[in-house]
């Protein structure tokens, strides 16, 4: 399987564009600066520092689907497990499938 579908423990490859930190805001903004997946707002002073994470650990594939607005507890929490072309026996969780469906629009992958 190829790098590019599956998050591999070996880290990140590629380089943050020279626009990265206003992707990184598109990004928090279109998700009303709150986690994805917990839904905690933007909250530093409590542990919920929002993040943009890749989905793919690819800093150079800024594609909508591959980014998610995490809060560092559920950034790291997922960081490492994400596997788009794994099947699932359930559904997708809520805040994930439409990184899934993107994926699988953009890469002709079907379950």
């Amino acid at each position: 399987m190829s790098r590019s579908y599956k998050q591999q423990a070996s880290g990140m490859t590629g380089e943050y564009p020279a626009n990265w930190a206003e992707i990184a805001k598109q990004v928090k903004d279109e998700a009303g600066w709150k986690c994805e997946r917990c839904k905690h707002p933007h909250d530093p002073t409590n542990g919920y520092t929002l993040t943009t994470a890749h989905l793919i650990p690819d800093k150079g594939n800024c594609a909508r689907w591959n980014l998610a607005a995490l809060c560092q507890r559920c950034h790291l929490h997922i960081q490492g497990k994400v596997d788009f072309v794994q099947p699932y026996m359930f559904p997708h969780s809520e805040w994930m499938r439409p990184h899934v469906d993107g994926f699988r629009a953009a890469n002709g992958v079907s379950l």
